[in-house]
């Protein structure tokens, strides 16, 4: 990776993880067009590398705030089952798509 690139791609992480830090979510929503759209990578391989970016972003996220004792671990545990439970349908479901409608099912979400 060119330096150029690496400071784009640090740049719209940073944004990502702007939102995240003041609004706890959306952080998808977000790094996909920018990954597409604004790097040029490939739409399925933005939604894997939203998927592990976002996800350790979190995970940072829910750990200092677990710390301060701010989450309701049982909401949290309910909520993360049905995502586990919802996950894989939505994959499988997102791979029988062409790419193109894929993003503007995206771009409807959003």
């Amino acid at each position: 990776m060119d330096l150029v690139l690496a400071v784009e791609t640090s740049l719209a992480g940073a944004f990502v993880g702007l939102s995240l830090g003041l609004t706890g979510g959306g952080g998808a929503l977000l790094a996909v067009p920018l990954l597409v759209f604004g790097l040029g990578i490939h739409p399925r391989q933005a939604v894997s590398i939203s998927l592990a970016a976002v996800g350790a972003m979190a995970a940072v996220g829910a750990v200092q705030r677990l710390a301060r004792q701010q989450v309701e671990i049982g909401t949290a545990l309910i909520f993360a089952a049905g995502g586990l439970l919802g996950a894989p349908v939505g994959t499988w479901i997102a791979r029988q798509m062409p790419e193109n409608v894929l993003l503007w099912l995206f771009a409807l979400l959003m």
